[in-house]
């Protein structure tokens, strides 16, 4: 009994050191933004703000248009996510349940395959493609790109086969049903729970986009909140209370947006969505 005990005390220490190691860079984010600069950098350090500052939050609103970029990422990621779930979602069904089609499983093979590429392979030939559309800095150069992934394909794929099953699309068939009816009517509220993963994977992915809206918008109206928080960085002088402000401003919504779906966000991941 002592050492089952043991056992789990030393389990639930090791769970514990584990929660403060992902969850301490988060809570150094949100005690800094409420510090100056000199109480950033100060030895010891600080770990409750002391006195608590809120001028860096005064300033980011004051010299920036943060409040335009943050609408900017709303569309962006919305948009992004909305796209991304439509065209993984029956490119998925597509492979799961069109086994009569020629060439399919071929075809899903070389779209597993795409995984494999880096995507600072496809940085240059996209944004060639994009600039001979004259879609360069604008909400659909970061809205397309990636939507129709090959992971979210997959992740979609996986879950239909198992949870879908052959029987009901038949039936809907014989009622008349056509194949988007189907998909749309049928295949979609069962796949509700791996929507709402992959749904959260995508947002989070595309709200924290920083690389490819450094390439592809040029002005500030059209600044992302990571972009705009990222350009703070001076090559000589860096508001770090600023910086730290912002961060925790970007970092919010993801942590609200999770927070609300995260029932679903886990129904999704324990339902099957990667069974094979």
């Amino acid at each position: 009994m002592f050492w089952k005990a043991l056992k789990q005390a030393v389990i639930y220490a090791a769970m514990l050191a584990v929660v403060a190691l992902f969850v301490f860079p988060f809570y150094w984010l949100l005690i800094s933004a409420f510090k100056t600069k000199a109480q950033i950098f100060v030895l010891p350090p600080q770990f409750v703000p002391d006195p608590v500052v809120v001028q860096n939050f005064a300033d980011v609103f004051r010299t920036t248009p943060i409040a335009r970029a943050f609408v900017n990422s709303c569309v962006i990621a919305g948009g992004h996510t909305l796209l991304a779930l439509f065209l993984c979602s029956m490119g998925g069904y597509a492979f799961a349940k069109f086994s009569g089609a020629p060439g399919r499983d071929k075809l899903f093979a070389f779209v597993l395959g795409t995984m494999m590429i880096p995507a600072a392979v496809t940085l240059i030939p996209v944004f060639i493609v994009l600039t001979r559309l004259h879609l360069v800095n604008t909400y659909w150069a970061m809205i397309l790109p990636g939507a129709a992934n090959a992971f979210g394909i997959f992740w979609m794929r996986q879950y239909i086969a198992a949870n879908v099953h052959d029987d009901l699309l038949a039936a809907a068939r014989i009622d008349g049903c056509s194949e988007f009816g189907i998909y749309w009517r049928v295949a979609l509220p069962i796949a509700r729970p791996a929507l709402a993963a992959l749904g959260i994977l995508v947002v989070i992915s595309s709200w924290n986009n920083l690389m490819w809206a450094f390439i592809v918008l040029r002005e500030k109206t059209m600044y992302t909140m990571p972009l705009l928080i990222y350009l703070l960085h001076g090559e000589l002088r860096t508001p770090y209370g600023m910086v730290m402000a912002g961060g925790l401003l970007v970092t919010l919504p993801l942590i609200v947006a999770f927070l609300v779906f995260q029932r679903s966000f886990i129904q999704g991941i324990t339902a099957g969505a990667l069974k094979a």
